[in-house]
Formats: C-alpha cells, structure tokens, sequence
C-alpha cells in the first residue's frame, strides 16, 4: 500500500508540476507568436519599400539606357551608310565591331515580317517574332526615326536582365534593336556602386540584419519563364509562379515546419503609366522557430527545476501523507487480515481518534462483530448443504457454492454411474421398527459412503436403501465397487458375531454421456442426472438379483477401463434390458468371490471374451463353438449358457 500510494502521490505531483509547465509553456508560445506575427509585418513592410526602390532603380536605369540608345542608334545607321552596303550583307566581325564601338551588347535587324534577318548574336538569327502586342509594338516603329523601348525583359536563354531599345530609320524596312545588360550598364555608370549594392547586398542586408528574414529574391516574368534577379539564371517553377499571379500572396511551410516562404505578385501603388507593366514575384523566407525554441526553453527550465525541487517536495509531502493516513490504514488492513484469518477477537486501533480514520476504525470494531456472528452462522450453514448438495456436483456444473446454482443450470459430462442396492431391503425392514430402519440404513451408508469419495466418486442421491454414484472414470467406479463389497464385509462382520443375517448388496454400473443440472421449480428445486446411460445403469443393478451376482458392468464401461486384465471380469450376457431396443453385453466383476469360484471361472474367461469378440463382430458361428466348448468344461456354467442362447440358431 505504501508504495501505491507513492506512486500515486508522485503521479500527482509530476502530473500538477507537467501540467503547470505546459500551460506556462503555450501562454509563453502565444505570446511570443504575437509578437512575432507583429514583428514579421513590419519586415515585410520594411521589404515592400526596398523592392519599391530596386524597381525605381531599374526604371531609371533603363530610362538611361535608352536616351542613350536613342542617340547611339542614328549614328550606327549613319555608319552603315556609309559602308555602302544593306544591313543583311553585314558580317558578324563588323557588327561586333559596331557594337563594340557605341557600347552595344547584340545588334539585330528586323525586317517587316518581324524577322531578325541579321545579328551578331548566332543563335538569334532568322528568329520571328509571332503575331500579337509585341509585333504591334514592333511595326509602331517602323520609319519613325524615332529610338523606342519595350522596358526591361530578361534573356530566355541566359536569363540576364536587359533592356531593348528599337530604331526605324526613315524610309527604311527594317529596324535596328541594340540590348544592353543593366548590370553591365550600371557598373560603368557614374553610379558604378549601385550595381553591387542593389544586386549584391542590398537584399543580403535585409537578411543578414534581422533574425525572422533567411531568404530574400525577386522574380521577373517574361515569355521565358520567371527569372529571378538577383541570382542569375535561377528560375522559379512554373506552377508556383503561376499560382502566385492568380492568388496574389502564397504561403509555403518548409519540411521542417521551422519555417514559412512567402510569395507574392508586386503591386505598386504609383504605377508609370508610359511603360510596360514589370510582372515581378517577390520571395521572403521567414524563420518561425523562435515561439518553439522559447517554449522549449520554457519547458526544459522547468523540467530542470522539477527535476531539483520534486525529491524534497515528494519526501515531505509522503512523510506526513504517511504519518497521518498511511500508518493508520495500514493498521486496519492488518487488522481486518487477522479479522479475514479467523482472528474474530482481534482488538480494533485508533477507534478514540475524532477523524475519519477513527470514524472507520469505529466501523471495522462494528464490523468484527457482526463479522464473527455472521461467520459462524454461515459456517454452520455451509456444513449442513454439503451434506445435501455435494460439492462436486456443484464443480461440475461449473458454480462456486450453492448461492449461485439457478433453476435450470445443466452442463453435459461423459461419466461412470454407479447404482448399488441391499438384496432383500424390504423384508429386512419388516422385521425392525421405524428408528431401527433408519439407524440400520445411516450405519450401512456410513461405512460405503466414504469408500465412493476416496475412489474419486460422489454421491449423486439416496434412494432409499439404494446408492447412486458419479465417478470420473470407468476404473475409478470398479475400484469403488469392490471396495465397497470389502466395506460391507467388515459391516457384516459384528451381524454375524450378533446373531443377524449379512447384508448383501447388488452394483451395477454404466458408462456414458449425461446432462448434470437442476430440475423443480422457484421454490423448491433439486440437482439431478439425466441420460440414457444412468436408466441402462439402474436396469444393470436390477438384473444382478436375475443373475446372482454382486457387481455387474456394461460393455461401454468394460470398454472404457484402463487394463481390463487388471480385474476379474468375464462376460455375463448379451440382452436388451426393460425399456430399451439394442441388446447390451453385461459383464460380471468377481474379484471378491470366494476363491474357488473365482478360479473356476477365470479358466473360462479367456475363451468367453474371445467368443463375445466374435459374436460382436457377426462371426457367430465361431463364438457358438467357444461358448459350447466353455460349458463343455464347465457344465452348468450359466456365462456360457447364457451367452451361447445369446446366439442365432440360424446363424
């Protein structure tokens, strides 16, 4: 019990301490997840304002590339002119060295099917642009004279950040379209600085000054796919960048669930109308572990502690647990043990203590008394059934003790039933009066009853004089039986010394299957065997007066021993006994018959068995011929008479 309640004490203890913990632990996670939800939204609010000015900056740095190409363009035409030569006759070394000359990246010629009919850039050529709003834009130029932008665009094949700037000489077909990479451009600019700044460190900053922030780029959207800007050549999936556009603003949490990336379309508020809308995603990565490292730290604090604090508290807290409960109660359960071994004297502690210890000490004094009274009287209660219900019988039928049988409990069982019977009873009675009868009776029953349970059996019922007996097994009921005919020798031994006749007595027994249960009704009800095998086992005890024989057996018990050889039994009789149809082989049991006789008649057993063997296997006439030479050698054998009219005249 001490250890119970330790452990109990201690469950409560860890179980308050863990539960206080863990309450501490998500008051401090939905704290900080506030604070963290507030910190994130001026970050990116913080970002939102450093993509604002990285899009300022390359609007104004392609606004500077193209009044440069605007100046540039006229004077490479002037210079093809010059050379006397069209466009399309150009080599790719002398358009290098244009481009070379005013600071071009590639130079293409488009014609007016929107055909690059010449460039310096090989893998461009005899490229055509498809019909729609980029041709459009493409014939606005033609014979303008005039150097126009379509913004800025990314190369599909190096995913590099350009600017296009295109130029229709007057009265020509053709256009002239130089690209400039706006890193490039931007590094031998005045504002050289600017391209590794905003390029390099000024979204690496962002990173690298706040904890929350892991990872920070920007995507632009062009037939090509979706490049970022930042890291060169890196592009986005197609379905993310595609699913972004259409929900504006996407959250993905990493594996780990340590941390979320967020995506989203760029929207600035003050749009520049006189140019290409730039389609751009931009990507923060966040870093969430900050709430669960601090509920973890929380947690392992107090695990620390709990750790520290929970010995001396669990020893103080079980210290007087023990003193003012434990000891008291364990004092009543050795009490009520000896109160429970038969110690209905034993004297009752602690019934002077004002609490609820002493409340139930009280109890336990009441309860002893009323115990002890109850005890003897179910003693004497118990004492008195078992010589009514047998316990066996109570065993077989599966219940503990007589309060639990009901009406109707039944179990079937394969067993041996013993019926025995006084020879003569009731002439035997005549001659002695009422109290004579039963004195007779209960002195006889009291030397044989012992003799069936110390062979294994129990006594089902009483009938009168006559006995009948259950047993496990076919051997156990013949044992019994012959220590039974010993049993009434020394019976009979003081009639005889007295003057009196001996009792003799007339067993039979059966074996077989039987349904053991209770019969009657509410009120009155009683434990009984029905089966077939127990009526076969009655009639087998009557006919032992028919043929002067003390013990008589079937063939299905004779079939069921162990060692038939270990007894002295022969066959008897075939015949079909009152109330039945199938004809039954009776075997007699004469181990106690006087010793002459039981000589006489084993020398003719062996040939008597041999015979019923035969007959039962249809082979009559060789068990006529055994059973003619048994009573050969022993005329007026009444076995071998009677088994020999057992067989068919016919046969």
């Amino acid at each position: 019990m001490k250890r119970k309640v330790g452990l109990f004490l201690l469950t409560v203890l860890v179980a308050v301490s863990l539960g206080a913990t863990i309450v501490a632990s998500l008051a401090m996670y939905r704290l900080v997840s506030r604070l963290q939800d507030e910190e994130l939204r001026r970050i990116e609010a913080s970002l939102s304002e450093r993509f604002d000015v990285f899009e300022t900056m390359l609007r104004s740095e392609n606004e500077r590339n193209t009044a440069l190409m605007a100046k540039v363009l006229p004077q490479i035409e002037a210079d093809i002119e010059r050379m006397g030569r069209p466009p399309a006759e150009l080599t790719a070394e002398e358009l290098n060295a244009l481009a070379a000359r005013y600071g071009v990246a590639h130079l293409y010629f488009i014609n007016r099917d929107h055909k690059i009919f010449n460039t310096n850039l090989s893998y461009d050529m005899g490229l055509v642009f498809p019909k729609g709003p980029f041709s459009d834009f493409l014939d606005s130029v033609f014979g303008k004279g005039k150097a126009m932008s379509d913004g800025i665009d990314l190369s599909s094949v190096t995913g590099t950040l350009r600017t296009y700037t295109y130029y229709g000489p007057p009265g020509k077909d053709y256009l002239i379209e130089a690209s400039t990479e706006v890193r490039a451009t931007l590094k031998q600019s005045d504002f050289s600085w600017m391209s590794q700044y905003f390029f390099e460190d000024y979204f690496s900053d962002a990173v690298k000054s706040n904890s929350y922030v892991t990872d920070v780029d920007i995507y632009l959207i062009n037939a090509s796919g979706t490049w970022s800007l930042i890291r060169p050549g890196e592009k986005l999936d197609p379905t993310l960048a595609h699913e972004v556009l259409k929900e504006g603003r996407l959250q993905i949490p990493d594996a780990s669930g340590h941390g979320v990336t967020t995506y989203s379309r760029y929207n600035r508020a003050d749009t520049i109308k006189d140019e290409r809308p730039m389609m751009i995603v931009r990507k923060v990565t966040y870093d969430l572990a900050l709430a669960r490292q601090a509920v973890v730290h929380v947690f392992v604090s107090s695990m620390v502690m709990l750790a520290l604090m929970l010995p001396v508290i669990f020893w103080i807290a079980s210290r007087l647990l023990q003193r003012r409960i434990i000891d008291p109660l364990l004092n009543l359960r050795g009490e009520a043990g000896a109160i429970a071994g038969g110690d209905l004297d034993h004297a009752i502690a602690n019934t002077d203590r004002g609490d609820e210890i002493g409340h139930l000490a009280r109890s336990f004094a009441s309860m002893r008394d009323s115990v002890r009274s109850r005890i003897n009287d179910l003693r004497e209660t118990n004492l008195a059934i078992e010589r009514f219900v047998p316990q066996a019988f109570l065993a077989k039928i599966g219940k503990p003790n007589i309060v639990s049988v009901a009406l109707g409990d039944n179990k079937r069982e394969h067993m041996t039933i013993m019926f025995s019977d006084i020879r003569n009873f009731t002439a035997l009675s005549e001659t002695m009066t009422p109290d004579e009868n039963f004195a007779f009776i209960n002195a006889y029953l009291e030397h044989v009853g012992p003799v069936i349970r110390d062979h294994g059996g129990f006594i089902d019922k009483y009938i009168g004089d006559a006995i009948m007996a259950l047993f496990e097994t076919a051997d156990d009921g013949v044992r019994a039986g012959l220590a039974m005919l010993d049993a009434l020798d020394s019976f009979n031994a003081p009639r005889v010394a007295r003057g009196l006749a001996p009792v003799a007595i007339g067993t039979g027994l059966n074996t077989g299957s039987l349904m053991m249960g209770t019969i009657g009704e509410l009120h009155r009800m009683d434990g009984t065997v029905i089966s077939d095998a127990v009526n076969l086992a009655s009639r087998i005890e009557s006919l032992t007066k028919v043929y002067r024989v003390r013990m008589l057996i079937s063939q299905y018990t004779y079939d069921h021993l162990a060692d038939p050889a270990a007894y002295a039994i022969r066959p008897l009789d075939v015949v079909v006994v009152r109330g039945k149809t199938r004809p039954v082989v009776l075997f007699e049991v004469f181990d106690r018959d006087p010793p002459p006789e039981r000589e006489a008649k084993l020398r003719t057993r062996a040939s008597l068995l041999r015979g019923v063997e035969a007959l039962l296997h249809h082979d009559v006439a060789t068990a006529r011929t055994l059973f003619e030479d048994c009573l050969a050698a022993a005329p007026g054998d009444p076995a071998a008479a009677n088994l020999l009219k057992s067989c068919p005249s016919d046969a």
